[in-house]
């Protein structure tokens, strides 16, 4: 009996010292720069990743697609605004639009990654406003002009509102969820340090 006993305080013992070796490393990694959620007060889940999928592929999609339509499009405009005869507004309007996109969607893209990926509830907020204001409005507009549309600029641009459509929803979807569990898990941290008074 007593064989036994001194055998599972082993064990416990053995146990013990590879749960410490486990935290030790988690702590230099994370000093490190890798995993930072049990550091970094704005990584709101401390139980494991909530990344959207989802979403995380529709912005990969999007970084890829917006290249290939930024090089066709100015190739496409240098064609038709020197063949074509075009109105006052949409010469100038259109460029515009162009070019505010161009300076947007960068950042846009950066805030939609990170925010997804470290779970920062203002990164994915930015994301949404930025994908709603000024993108979806910008190719409502550039799609608005059929006189000086090609069938590829149809095309692309549907396909773009859609891709912008589908991440507007799935990050307002995400920064919900994260703020709903952010919310739950203040009172969780909350409780457990004691800050429910007693009854009077």
């Amino acid at each position: 009996m007593a064989a036994r006993r001194r055998a599972v305080r082993g064990a416990e013992h053995r146990r013990a010292g590879l749960g410490g070796c486990a935290d030790l490393l988690g702590d230099i990694w994370a000093d490190l720069g890798g995993d930072r959620r049990h550091h970094d007060e704005y990584f709101v889940s401390n139980g494991g990743m909530y990344a959207h999928v989802t979403l995380q592929m529709l912005i990969h999609l999007n970084g890829f697609f917006s290249v290939a339509w930024a090089a066709v499009w100015v190739s496409l405009y240098g064609f038709k605004y020197r063949f074509w005869k075009t109105d006052l507004l949409s010469t100038f309007l259109n460029p515009v639009l162009f070019a505010i996109w161009l300076l947007i969607e960068p950042l846009r893209l950066w805030f939609g990654m990170s925010g997804n990926l470290s779970e920062k509830v203002a990164n994915l907020a930015a994301f949404f406003l930025l994908t709603v204001f000024p993108q979806l409005f910008a190719h409502l507009v550039l799609l608005a002009s059929p006189q000086l549309l090609m069938p590829f600029e149809i095309i692309a641009g549907v396909i773009m509102l859609v891709i912008l459509t589908l991440e507007a929803v799935f990050s307002f979807s995400a920064t919900k969820t994260l703020i709903n569990k952010s919310t739950a898990q203040f009172h969780l941290q909350h409780d457990q340090d004691g800050g429910v008074e007693p009854a009077s």
